[in-house]
């Protein structure tokens, strides 16, 4: 017998564990190969993390009467009920630890059976490499690169362009840079692991094959950071003062230790500023501060650096990894009331700019949400899509944390013809942690319909920087330009020159 159970937040539990992780290794094929994929942290049961499937109602839980971790596709409940498990005896703060065997459910043999090809790591889906100087050796290094596979009890990452990886090499404990399919003992570049389980972590210092120097030379500027490409500023009214600042930012280098993107064709530049802990919209970013706006600055405020932290908007970072995410609240300049107002209409999303509902049999009623639905605004702090030549919307409904399919456009209410649940922090419907409910009337109620997809179309994350450069002055870094170093003398025979996405 089961019950559901509640998920307590994370921070009150004061333990450490990943804020995702990835289950790997069940071959497409094989019965309940559907639990690969990525799970993110929602929280805490029985003092141990509880990690939901991107997407679904499968998480990962952790079950105290026999010390197992388990992966239940019912989701959350006190039960022992599960489609795998992993045994273990060491009371392992969480469940990403490649050396756990795991047991999955097959039907033949009417048991969990041991799979030694499944592993749970810490691993992002994507890294991206950025700050590789245009000009460089190297320099086609820049880009992101998607998980592949794991080496090593590690994760493997492949670039774009399917030419170079990143993975771990085991007896020297480094993350490296290769030629995808070289042999282990060349690399482009090369960091030392430490304690880090994936090479996302902007901590890591890359040092990079210069052939000018002979050596291995440290480049403080190129960091692996794990956020997204693309980010999207929405909701300024085009008639408001600073309407410039909406549109669609790439991701372009490192600056004071996070992402910074830019947009393409213009100076607009979001960064983050140490000084002030706030992610800045500056639509002149690009333009380096003059002098003589340093000693005004210095004059009226007594600050010479103030200067830096002109904008056109900001926000609050509140320990945001990157900008784009519709939590935070931005404040625009508004030159009439000489301050910055809060414009609860503005959000920094992820989200894309056209989805697709798919999946509702056109025999059944509300077939009508099929069909592609075009980024069109904010609401309740979220974005909202609506299809083409209707009134049919898909919003946010904060109160039950759901998006919401409605035929009647923007309301004020939870009457809708589908909804399905979703973490508070989702970006767009297609992230989401149950199936879809559409309304049946023969019901009276809405029914579970697993057929139901929403998905991005399109992909305008690659696009090419070649028309700009983020100035090196203001890449500031958290380390000062150093001498090169000799940190190995093995040599890296030069790779052909290409352009690659991000460089800053």
């Amino acid at each position: 017998q089961s019950k559901d159970i509640d998920v307590t937040n994370m921070t009150d539990q004061k333990l450490c564990a990943p804020s995702m992780l990835r289950i790997f290794g069940r071959s497409t094929g094989r019965e309940n190969s559907d639990i690969v994929g990525e799970y993110i942290q929602i929280g805490a049961v029985h003092g141990r993390p509880v990690y939901r499937q991107q997407g679904s109602t499968t998480v990962i839980r952790y079950w105290p009467p026999q010390k197992r971790w388990v992966i239940d596709r019912e989701g959350l409940r006190e039960s022992d009920v599960c489609v795998a498990f992993a045994a273990e005896s060491l009371d392992l703060p969480h469940p990403a630890y490649p050396h756990l065997i795991w047991s999955v459910w097959e039907s033949t043999a009417q048991a969990h059976v041991s799979d030694t090809q499944v592993i749970a790591i810490s691993a992002p889906g994507c890294v991206t490499i950025v700050g590789r100087d245009e000009g460089r050796e190297n320099n086609f290094v820049n880009g992101q690169y998607s998980f592949s596979t794991v080496c090593h009890g590690r994760p493997t990452y492949v670039h774009s362009r399917g030419d170079l990886c990143i993975r771990y090499v085991k007896e020297e404990h480094r993350w490296i840079i290769a030629v995808l399919g070289q042999d282990s003992s060349c690399c482009i570049a090369h960091a030392e692991a430490s304690t880090f389980e994936h090479p996302g972590h902007i901590e890591l210092d890359w040092v990079f094959w210069e052939p000018v120097h002979g050596r291995f030379c440290l480049d403080p500027r190129t960091r692996a950071v794990v956020a997204p490409t693309t980010v999207r500023v929405i909701g300024r009214p085009l008639q408001a003062e600073n309407a410039r600042i909406n549109g669609s930012y790439i991701l372009a280098g490192i600056m004071e230790g996070r992402p910074a993107y830019v947009q393409p064709g213009t100076r607009n530049l979001i960064r983050y500023s140490c000084r002030t802990d706030r992610w800045l919209l500056d639509p002149d970013g690009l333009m380096e501060p003059s002098l003589a706006s340093r000693l005004y600055y210095w004059i009226f405020r007594g600050d010479l650096n103030a200067a830096g932290e002109r904008c056109a908007a900001f926000s609050d970072a509140a320990g945001s990894a990157h900008p784009g995410m519709s939590k935070l609240e931005w404040f625009v300049w508004e030159s009439r009331c000489s301050r910055f107002l809060l414009d609860p209409q503005v959000r920094c999303t992820t989200a894309p700019l056209s989805i697709q509902v798919a999946g509702r049999a056109f025999s059944r009623e509300n077939q009508f949400l099929n069909g592609e639905y075009l980024l069109a605004g904010t609401d309740l702090g979220r974005v909202f899509y609506q299809k083409l030549g209707t009134h049919t919307v898909i919003r946010f409904w904060p109160q039950r944390s759901r998006w919401l399919i409605d035929g009647m456009g923007l309301q004020r209410t939870d009457a809708c013809s589908a909804f399905a649940d979703c973490l508070p922090d989702s970006e767009f419907p297609g992230d989401v942690c149950s199936v879809w409910y559409v309304y049946e009337s023969t019901r009276g109620c809405h029914f579970s319909d697993a057929a139901i997809a929403v998905f991005p179309t399109g992909d305008d994350t690659m696009i090419q920087l070649d028309d700009f450069t983020i100035s090196n002055s203001m890449c500031s870094s958290r380390l000062p330009d150093e001498a090169p170093k000799d940190l190995s003398t093995m040599r890296m025979p030069s790779i052909l020159r290409q352009h690659g996405h991000y460089g800053a």
